[in-house]
């Protein structure tokens, strides 16, 4: 169920309403599903873990995920600009 600009979610039993910017409903529902399979996984795999302990293990797994992505951007990012530099020094000295 949802209102104009609020979209509200189940989670564990609950409902949260949540205010969404508009345009950004698509990114708010693949957060969530994203969220809800995490917590799916997580449960298979700690079947004993209880409502808030799999929130957030799932929510540092996402965390920890995202920083990963974000390091191995850094490193591309620099290897690319490394390799420029070294490219126009080549060239340079030519």
């Amino acid at each position: 169920m949802s209102r104009e600009g609020v979209r509200v979610l189940h989670l564990f039993g609950r409902d949260y309403a949540i205010r969404t910017p508009a345009g950004e409903e698509q990114l708010l529902q693949q957060a969530m599903a994203l969220l809800e399979g995490e917590i799916a996984s997580n449960g298979r795999r700690y079947p004993h873990a209880r409502g808030q302990e799999l929130l957030l293990l799932s929510a540092l797994n996402l965390c920890a995920r995202q920083l990963q992505q974000n390091a191995t951007g850094d490193t591309e990012s620099r290897l690319q600009a490394l390799n420029r530099q070294i490219l126009s020094h080549l060239r340079d000295g030519a």
